[in-house]
């Protein structure tokens, strides 16, 4: 999971900075808690597809879905290949709009970066601009919001009154409220241990769970043993993962690249052989929806529900393959993406009781 950054020169030193970790997201070493974990699968833990976008039907119509959002009517994808934003019919699947990388103007953008909904609107963060562009979910541009920091937003989720909370990536105080004029209101760093500080990108690496719920949200943190709930006050309530990781143990190395008469160009390395224990979140309700990382049944391929009122655990179901991009629907239907190295595809999935050999006797749906 490389992440790289780059600061500006100030007098005579220049850093280069490169963080990672060596088991990527794709692979299956584990690393989590050494008790047993007992989870509850849910008895529809199996899907049916319902319909599918892109894939070897339609090979030419998404190249690299790498986010979703969902509104009561239209599932939303942010194709990085394309730098384009496609809207299906939640139902059928149907295209309702497109919008193009077209330039700075109102209701435009140049490159896309994530994606944010509430029932009605949809949001795309410009990381060219720093910009969130908000339009209706039948494509009508709203209004704009300037956020600052815009490229090293790392998740957003769309608050009442144009608000935005946001998490940026390598930060301490990595936690943001921005109102609609595009002013930062608050800024808190995650309730992770000192030490950690050091190492913001580990430490403050989180996902926040889209729609967040009135004033309070969810925050699943990539490392550890727990999920949090923070409200509006910035007051944090710790919740245990059913299956806990390990934190962020990190590693530094430092080299120097290169000197002249003017600066010095040095490398730190940061890395850990942690493997990260969330992928994401997603919130509906009073339920919270983590989707596991490493884990010993199923690596990257588990869902655990959560009660975000109390952090009780209620059960978890099995995914049929690891998404690349994953988001559910008011009606609990999932929605996922997947990228080939021919073609790629969103596909919705709805949950079902029937066993895996009572579908492979089901007429395949088209």
């Amino acid at each position: 999971m490389p992440v790289t950054f780059r600061v500006s020169p100030r007098a005579l030193v220049g850093i280069i900075v490169t963080l990672a970790t060596s088991a990527p997201i794709g692979s299956t070493a584990v690393h989590a808690q050494r008790s047993p974990t007992t989870r509850r699968f849910h008895a529809d833990s199996f899907y049916i597809r319902e319909w599918v976008r892109g894939g070897t039907k339609d090979p030419d119509l998404l190249v690299e879905p790498r986010a979703i959002a969902i509104t009561d009517n239209v599932v939303v994808v942010l194709d990085a290949g394309t730098r384009e934003v496609h809207a299906f019919d939640l139902m059928s699947g149907a295209k309702r709009f497109v919008l193009k990388a077209t330039g700075e103007g109102p209701g435009e953008f140049k490159q896309p970066i994530q994606l944010a909904t509430t029932a009605r609107h949809v949001g795309v963060l410009d990381a060219a601009t720093s910009r969130l562009t908000v339009y209706s979910d039948s494509g009508r541009f709203l209004w704009t919001t300037r956020v600052p920091d815009g490229p090293v937003v790392e998740t957003m989720c769309l608050l009442p009154r144009g608000r935005i909370r946001v998490k940026y990536l390598g930060a301490t105080q990595a936690i943001a409220m921005i109102d609609s004029s595009g002013h930062t209101l608050s800024r808190t760093s995650l309730p992770v241990a000192t030490p950690l500080q050091k190492a913001p990108s580990f430490a403050n690496s989180a996902y926040i769970a889209d729609a967040c719920a009135g004033e309070s949200m969810a925050v699943a943190p990539f490392f550890g043993g727990s999920w949090y709930r923070i409200a509006s006050n910035g007051a944090a309530k710790r919740f245990p993962y059913i299956e806990a990781g390990q934190e962020a143990v990190v590693t530094t190395k430092q080299r120097r690249l290169e000197r002249t008469a003017k600066h010095i160009t040095t490398q730190t390395t940061m890395t850990t052989e942690v493997s990260p224990i969330a992928r994401g979140a997603m919130q509906r309700g009073d339920t919270v929806v983590i989707e596991a990382g490493a884990t010993k049944v199923h690596p990257y391929q588990l869902l655990d529900y959560y009660r975000v009122s109390d952090g009780a655990y209620l059960y978890s179901r099995r995914l049929p393959f690891t998404p690349t991009a994953l988001a559910i629907a008011p009606n609990g239907r999932l929605v996922a993406a997947s990228i080939g190295t021919e073609t790629s595809l969103v596909v919705a999935l709805t949950s079902t009781t029937l066993s895996p050999r009572e579908l492979a006797k089901q007429k395949p749906r088209k």
